[in-house]
C-alpha cells in the first residue's frame, strides 16, 4: 500500500476512534472583554451560554480552554483538578463590581473560570474563562459584572511561563550539542 494512501486510512481511524465533543453556545450579546475585569485580562473566551463549571461539562471546559489559548490547550484539565480550586474563590454576586476574593495570593499567568447568573441583565446564564498575569501577591479581583455565581481557578502548571520555555529550548540545544560532540568523537581516527 502506497504512502497516501496508508496516510488517509490513519487519519480516518483516529478521527472515528476520537470522542465526539458538542460545540460550545455562546450567549448572545454576551461575549467576554479583555478590559472588563481589573486588572485586565490577557485573553478572554466566552461567554458559553450555562454553568459550564461543573463535572459534567470538563469536555466543554477544555474545548473552552483551546479557545481561550487558540491552539491546543494542553494538557487537558481533570475535574479532580479543578474542584479544590472553587473553594479558594469567594465574592457577592449581588455586588456591581463583581469583586472575588482569592483565599491565596496569586500571580503571574492564571486561567480563572467564572460563572454569571442572569442578574436582570437578560444574557442567561454564561461562563466566561480570562486569561490574567496577576501582579505578585494579588488577592483580589473586580470582574465589575453583576451575577458572579461561581469560579475555578485552572492549575498555573499548565500555563507555562515564557522562561520555562526558554529554559526547556536551552537544555535541549545543549542535549543536542553534547549529542553531536560526543558523536564526532567517537568517528575520529584513533
Amino acid at each position: 500500500m502506497k504512502f497516501p494512501v496508508k496516510s488517509a486510512l490513519a487519519a480516518v481511524a483516529l478521527f472515528t476512534a476520537a470522542p465526539s465533543m458538542a460545540a460550545l453556545t455562546l450567549v448572545s450579546g454576551g461575549g467576554c472583554a479583555v478590559t472588563t475585569p481589573n486588572p485586565d485580562a490577557t485573553a478572554c473566551a466566552g461567554a458559553y451560554a450555562g454553568n459550564l463549571l461543573n463535572n459534567n461539562s470538563i469536555g466543554d471546559i477544555n474545548l473552552a480552554l483551546d479557545a481561550l489559548v487558540g491552539g491546543n490547550y494542553t494538557p487537558d484539565v481533570l475535574w479532580s483538578a479543578l474542584d479544590p480550586t472553587k473553594a479558594m474563590v469567594s465574592g457577592n454576586g449581588d455586588d456591581p463590581t463583581g469583586t472575588i476574593t482569592f483565599l491565596q495570593a496569586l500571580s503571574g499567568n492564571v486561567i480563572l473560570g467564572v460563572h454569571f447568573g442572569d442578574a436582570g441583565t437578560g444574557l442567561g446564564d454564561r461562563t466566561i474563562f480570562y486569561l490574567l498575569n496577576l501582579a505578585p501577591g494579588t488577592t483580589s479581583l473586580a470582574l465589575n459584572t453583576q451575577g458572579f455565581s461561581d469560579a475555578v481557578i485552572i492549575p498555573s502548571s499548565a500555563v507555562p511561563e515564557p522562561a520555562t520555555w526558554v529554559t526547556m529550548l536551552l537544555g535541549l540545544g545543549a542535549m543536542g550539542f553534547a549529542l553531536r560532540r560526543r558523536k564526532a568523537r567517537r568517528l575520529q581516527p584513533a
